[in-house]
């Protein structure tokens, strides 16, 4: 399934907090398969076929709107997907966010707190495309984080998100014909935060394995 093209479904709140305004945009049904969570190496996060498309979606608005929050609530995924730990770890949220727009994580809270029901927006997928560059670790096109009242934030420049966005493509695209092709095929996408290592481990978990 190619990912340029697709139509994702989102709710989109604006929240003031004093002189400040925020746009957050956040899926218009919760995610149901994917539980995040930190662990000895990093973050690890399983999804479904659903949840991968919307995860993708999600990371491939973040490069292309500088001035919006992307939300991804993932604390009360089911956890009977999870590939790793044993069960009883703290989940976490997601937020991606462009680096220029300077939001403090210790805002989240508040922001979270007033986001309303939001109204419905759709959001067309312009795709993921291939960046071929070196992340220095120096360079400020190296993805950030942080967490925050129980959520993670990944926040980096287009540059960034579209370079590591790639692996989260294939997962989309190539994972599922992979899958069927060589059934116990490990299917993954890894991602390098702070220019450190593989820190984000994402991977794919068959839909007969999550009912």
């Amino acid at each position: 399934m190619k990912l340029e093209g697709q139509r994702w479904r989102t709710l989109l709140s604006t929240v003031r907090l004093g002189p400040d305004e925020y746009r957050v945009i956040r899926p218009l049904k919760p995610l149901s398969h994917a539980p995040m969570h930190e662990g000895y190496l990093g973050m690890q996060m399983t999804v479904d076929k659903t949840t991968a498309r919307t995860l993708a979606m999600a990371w491939a608005l973040a490069a292309r709107s500088p001035r919006t929050i992307v939300y991804l609530p993932m604390r009360h995924s089911d956890r009977r997907c999870s590939l790793f730990g044993t069960g009883e770890e703290r989940l976490l949220d997601l937020v991606l966010l462009h680096h220029s727009l300077g939001f403090p994580a210790s805002r989240w809270k508040a922001v979270r707190a007033k986001l309303g029901a939001g109204r419905p927006h759709t959001v067309v997928s312009q795709g993921l495309p291939e960046v071929e560059y070196v992340v220095e670790h120096d360079d400020r096109d190296v993805l950030r984080h942080d967490i925050a009242a129980d959520t993670l934030f990944l926040v980096g420049s287009r540059k960034a998100f579209e370079y590591w966005g790639e692996p989260l493509r294939e997962l989309v695209e190539d994972c599922p014909r992979h899958m069927h092709e060589e059934p116990g095929t490990h299917c993954c996408a890894e991602v390098t935060v702070d220019g450190m290592r593989q820190w984000l481990h994402v991977e794919y978990c068959l839909e007969h394995r999550v009912r």
